[in-house]
Formats: structure tokens, C-alpha cells, sequence
């Protein structure tokens, strides 16, 4: 019990270490949680204990419970790493036993005690039911479970050589040692595709060394639209073999992307920043050196130097900095075929299927049918256009309404999006709304596929509100008036004009009139000189419009979904002014649209630049409520200085 004790002690000493490194940690909350493989074992039956500590500021102390009970087979073992999941940082520690009861009944581990910002904390204490030994048990729960099960031979001997790894020798080379055992790799699945096709970009770490690793770059991609994969946190490490070498791997970030303009684009490099803890062996003149990994984990120590064991003579520790990064990947993308394409095309790439229904099919003119048009599959979902809608004039027609229903982590990219046509009659009688038409393109074919609903008869009615044919409501309508030749009233009361309200009407309407024609002319004087002013004005209405979703996001301080509704609404506004769709939307095409009506310099690099910044903020792990602010008055300015400039270009040609 002794060696378990010292073993223990020392285990604890070098997580605090490693604790010591662990900076104050931005926008998660800190946990601190006790969890085991098994709440019931058998007296023979192995079971790990794992305690956990997330996102804990400034550990200063670290104390186990008790574990009068049980034997520890194997331990205290760590991991410690970092996530960054959804834009937010963070980081963990763990330290994890694998013991065995010693007896049968019900035992409670109380929680392990750190002390963190000086405050102490105790993680969630959990109860061990101990029944009879393995074999008394039936044949189902006979097996162990496979994180409890000790290693074999050859498991320790690879343990064994991957925590020599570690181990800085005499002479021995850091930069190559870091560069053999710890890189980065991007794994895509293909680097040929088509607009809007699915690309899959998987980003990960490769490492056989203890490191603390944060991401300091993240790419931009521009020229696509990005969807992430969540990632499990903390993330979950897996095993390759490199070479045939075992690494751990972990995944920094995967993301769906579609491309959104033809030629040849650049995925940039990620950057990674380690910490890499490497043991470096002193030589001892009076003693040989030792292992470290033996000396911590099987020599009892009873000196006084037990306390401050990483200041041992023969072993130090070295914490070197290593920064590493992806190669940059070039995607050729090949444009859409133009010659086969249909006119029901608006930029949908996958696999899609399209339902189409009418709410009602009798109605009046005071009533409204929803035309629901639903198109679900693979491919590019979130970036789908509504149908072209063929509508005929006895309906009036408004903009749709669009509801998402993606399917989360899928990949390839999955969901539907639908689309509410709301249609007014104007006309009464036998109505036929022709089929709606939808195309996509298929690339596993390399062509165009396209659905039709049936067309849609509907019967409509007058309404109450129908226009009704001009009548005759006047009282006795129907008599003869008989001709008067007398004097008329009027003609025989002489005060008839001064007491009337008509006269002194018409003798205040001269200046009426007068005070209106100079208020005109006040008006159309104010808006010669001020024409720039009012147009600018009128930019600005524009711009608001837009970002009008936008601002209610920066409001509530939904980072991600402003800087997405900001890009879309600078896309779309482009979209509108330049008379391009948005399937075809490329910066290559603007700035050759924006040349032709001489809008260049200043203007295009402006807006290019604000586009890059939102791209770059949908990846960027932290949240910046004065960053988001400027983002916004640069969008105003932006659409405002685009429509200024249009508005020009349009007078003067």
C-alpha cells in the first residue's frame, strides 16, 4: 500500500505541472467531474475512475480521494489538450485510475479537490457497487470493460516506446524530434469539382509527444460557402499509422464547403501553436542516469527530496515552443455546363427531389392559396434559390417564404428547403397555375435533371370585396321633377353670401394656393441644391434595409449569425443591382460589372474587404461585440457609397 501511496503522491506532483501551464480560459464554463467505466464490477473485475477538470483558471492544488477500498492497478495516467468547437475555446485535464475492489458491498468515492482562482472545488462524488467475483456471475457479464482491461505485452512495450519519445537525449536534435513526432495534416476528397459541388475538408493533428496545442489561424475560404462539422468536447483522439507508426490523432476542424466560382482556388494553411514538454536527461557523474518514467511511476521515495522531485539532479524538463502549419491546397473547379443548362436552373448541385402543393383549390377573391413547393436531398441545400415561378396574371404573386430544415453533422450535406408562394386572385372563375419547374445538376453524371409538378386547377369566386357596378342610390330616384318658374330661395335672401361658409372658403383658397406653390417650390429649390445629400439619404435607406436582420443579430449578440446575414445581404444587394444571379455570383464578375459603370478603386476594395473580413469572423474563436459594431457601419458605408455610385452611373448614362 505504501508503493500505491508514493505512486500516487508523485502522479498527483506531475499533474500539477502540467497544471501550471493552464492559462484563464475565455467563454466556457469550468467543470470539474468525477466519472467511472462501471457503477457495478465484480470483486475481481478491474474499473477506471477519471476526474476531469474543464476550463479551470489558475490550478494551484490537486488532491485525489481516498481509495481505502480498492487497489489501484494502473495510474494516475494524464491527457490534457485543447478544442476549439463553434468558435469557442477550450481546455482540459484529466488524471485517471484503473483500480479493483478489494471486498464486496457499496462504497462511495467522495470527489477529487482542486483549488482554482484560489477558490477550492470538489468534483461529484460517485458509488461502486461490488458484487461476488466474475465467475459466480452469469456468462453475460463476464466481460470486462475494454478501458479497464490491462495492457499486453506488446500494448506496453508500444506505451513504452511512445513515452520515450518524450524523452530528450544527450545530442539529440529538438527541431527534428518535433518535426518526426508532432505535424499537421488537411485531408480533402477530392481536388477536382464542379460550382457547388461538396467539397470535404478535414483538418488534424498528428502527435506521439505530450503538448498543449491552439489554433492561431484558421482558413478563410474564400471563394466558397462553409458549413462545419461539431466536433465532440473535448475532442476524441484516434489512432493512425503513419509509416507504420501509431499517432494520435485528433481533428481541429471539418467543414463542408461549396464553391462558389469556377478556376482555381487555395485552401489556406491552418496554424497550430504547441507547448511540447520534452524530459531531458542530465548526466550524473556519481550515478547513471535513470528513467524518469520508472523513477516517477515504481520507486518509493522516503527523502526529503520527494516533494520537489522535478528539481531531481538527473532529470529536467524543457517546455519548447512549436509552431506548425498546413500546406495550402489548390481545388480546381470546372464551371457548370452552359449548353445543356435549363431554364428552370438556379444553381442547385446534388441530388434533389421537388414536391409541390396547393392549399385550396376553391376560394373567393378575398382569399390567398399558399403554393408550398418543398425540395429536399443532398447537395447544396443551404445555398438553394427558389423555383421560377410561371404565374399568370389573373394572381398577384409575393416573395416566398423559406424555411430550412438541414440535417445536422450530415455529410454529405442533407436536409430540404421550402418555399410558401402566397397568390391573391384578382379574377373570378376557372384559374390554372402551371407546373413548377425545378432543376439541379447531377454530378455523379455530369448532367441536368429536371421535375415538374402537375399543374394546379383552381376555382375562384367574387368575393365580398368585388368591385360592384355604379347605382343610383338617390332619394326618389324615379321621380319626375316638376319645373319650377319661380324666384328661387336662395335669390330672395340677400345675406345668402355673407352668412355661407362657401364664401369665405373661396375667399382664403387664392392664398391657399399660394402658400402651397411656395412650399413646392421651397421643396424642388432644397433638392437641387441637395441632390447628393437625398441620394445618399436614399443609399443609406437601402443599406439599412438590407442589414435590417443583420442589426437585430448584432443586437442580440449572435456573432455568427450576423456576420453570415451581413455577407449574404452585401451578396444579395450585388445580386440585385448587377442583375446576376446568385448561382453565378463570383468577385471576378462584379468588379468586371462595377468596371463597366466605372466603379473601381476605392469602392471594390472596400466591399471585397468587408467580404473577406465576414468570412474570416464566422471562424475567428472569439467574440467581439465593438469588432461586430465596425462590421456593420463598413456594411452601411459599403452599400451606401455602391448605391451613390450606381444611382451616377444610371443619370449619367
Amino acid at each position: 500500500m505504501m508503493v500505491n501511496t508514493v505512486s500516487i503522491r508523485m502522479s498527483v506532483l506531475s499533474l500539477l505541472c502540467s497544471l501550471g501551464v493552464v492559462s484563464c480560459l475565455q467563454a466556457q464554463d469550468f467543470k470539474f467531474t468525477t466519472t467511472v467505466s462501471n457503477t457495478k464490477v465484480a470483486l475481481d473485475e478491474p474499473f477506471q475512475i477519471q476526474f476531469m477538470l474543464e476550463n479551470a483558471p489558475n490550478v494551484t492544488s490537486f488532491t485525489p480521494p481516498s481509495f481505502n477500498d480498492f487497489e489501484v492497478l494502473q495510474g494516475p495516467s494524464q491527457m490534457q489538450g485543447q478544442s476549439i468547437m463553434n468558435g469557442h475555446r477550450s481546455e482540459y485535464i484529466a488524471l485517471i485510475y484503473v483500480l479493483q475492489p478489494k471486498r464486496v458491498g457499496n462504497f462511495t468515492l467522495t470527489g477529487a479537490t482542486a483549488r482554482s482562482n484560489g477558490n477550492v472545488v470538489r468534483s461529484n462524488p460517485v458509488t461502486i457497487e461490488v458484487v461476488k467475483g466474475a465467475r459466480s456471475l452469469g456468462p453475460q457479464q463476464q466481460q470486462l470493460p475494454q478501458t479497464a482491461i490491462p495492457q499486453s505485452r506488446a500494448q506496453q512495450q508500444q506505451s513504452r516506446q511512445d513515452e520515450m519519445e518524450g524523452v530528450l537525449k544527450n545530442g539529440e536534435d529538438v527541431n527534428a524530434k518535433l518535426k518526426k513526432n508532432i505535424f499537421v495534416k488537411v485531408d480533402v476528397d477530392k481536388t477536382s469539382l464542379y460550382e457547388g459541388q461538396q467539397l470535404t475538408v478535414t483538418y488534424k493533428l498528428y502527435t506521439r509527444l505530450p503538448t498543449n496545442s491552439s489554433v492561431t489561424k484558421v482558413p478563410a475560404f474564400k471563394g466558397f460557402s462553409a458549413k462545419d462539422i461539431e466536433l465532440p468536447n473535448p475532442p476524441q483522439a484516434t489512432e493512425e499509422l503513419v509509416n507504420g507508426i501509431p499517432f494520435k490523432v485528433f481533428i481541429i476542424r471539418k467543414t463542408l464547403l461549396f464553391p462558389l466560382q469556377s478556376g482555381t482556388l487555395e485552401l489556406d494553411p491552418v496554424e497550430v501553436d504547441n507547448h511540447v514538454r520534452l524530459v531531458k536527461l542530465v548526466k550524473n557523474n556519481k550515478k547513471a542516469a535513470r528513467d524518469p518514467f520508472g523513477d516517477a511511476f515504481n520507486d518509493p521515495f522516503n527523502d526529503p527530496f520527494f516533494d520537489d522531485f522535478f528539481n531531481r539532479p538527473e532529470v529536467s524538463y524543457e517546455d519548447v515552443p512549436y509552431k506548425i502549419q498546413t500546406p495550402p491546397v489548390k481545388i480546381n473547379v470546372k464551371p457548370l455546363p452552359v449548353d445543356s443548362r435549363p431554364i428552370s436552373f438556379t444553381g442547385a448541385v446534388g441530388k434533389f427531389n421537388m414536391t409541390a402543393t396547393v392549399d385550396k383549390q376553391n376560394l373567393s377573391t378575398d382569399d390567398a392559396l399558399t403554393l408550398k413547393v418543398v425540395i429536399s436531398g443532398q447537395g447544396n441545400v443551404n445555398l438553394l434559390n427558389a423555383p421560377k415561378l410561371d404565374i399568370p396574371s389573373s394572381f398577384e404573386k409575393y416573395d416566398p417564404k423559406v424555411t430550412d430544415n438541414i440535417e445536422k453533422n450530415s455529410n454529405p450535406l442533407s436536409g430540404s428547403r421550402q418555399f410558401e408562394f402566397a397568390l391573391m386572385p384578382v379574377e373570378a372563375g376557372d384559374q390554372t397555375i402551371p407546373p413548377v419547374e425545378f432543376s439541379y445538376f447531377d454530378a455523379a453524371s455530369n448532367s441536368y435533371k429536371t421535375m415538374r409538378s402537375p399543374a394546379f386547377k383552381v376555382h375562384v369566386t367574387a368575393g365580398k370585396q368585388a368591385k360592384k357596378e355604379k347605382e343610383d342610390f338617390s332619394e326618389n330616384k324615379n321621380t319626375i321633377t316638376s319645373n319650377f318658374n319661380g324666384q328661387l330661395q336662395w335669390i330672395k335672401d340677400q345675406r345668402f353670401l355673407l352668412v355661407s361658409p362657401w364664401f369665405y372658403i373661396l375667399l382664403l383658397l387664392p392664398l391657399v394656393v399660394l402658400i402651397v406653390a411656395l412650399f413646392y417650390r421651397r421643396k424642388q429649390d432644397y433638392q437641387q441644391n441637395n441632390a447628393a445629400f437625398l441620394k445618399h439619404r436614399y443609399a443609406n435607406k437601402v443599406a439599412l434595409k438590407r442589414l435590417e436582420l443583420a442589426a437585430r443579430y448584432l443586437r442580440e449578440g449572435k456573432d455568427k449569425a450576423f456576420y453570415e446575414e451581413t455577407s449574404r445581404a452585401v451578396w444579395g444587394y450585388l445580386s440585385n443591382k448587377l442583375h446576376i444571379p446568385f448561382s453565378d455570383l463570383s468577385k471576378q464578375l462584379i468588379q468586371e460589372r462595377l468596371s463597366q459603370q466605372q466603379i473601381n478603386g476605392e469602392n471594390t476594395d472596400q466591399l471585397f474587404e468587408l467580404l473577406d473580413n465576414c468570412e474570416m469572423a464566422l471562424y475567428t474563436p472569439m467574440h467581439n461585440n465593438d469588432k461586430m459594431q465596425g462590421t456593420y457601419q463598413q456594411a452601411v458605408k459599403v452599400i451606401s457609397q455602391l448605391e451613390d455610385e450606381l444611382q451616377r452611373a444610371k443619370t449619367v448614362a
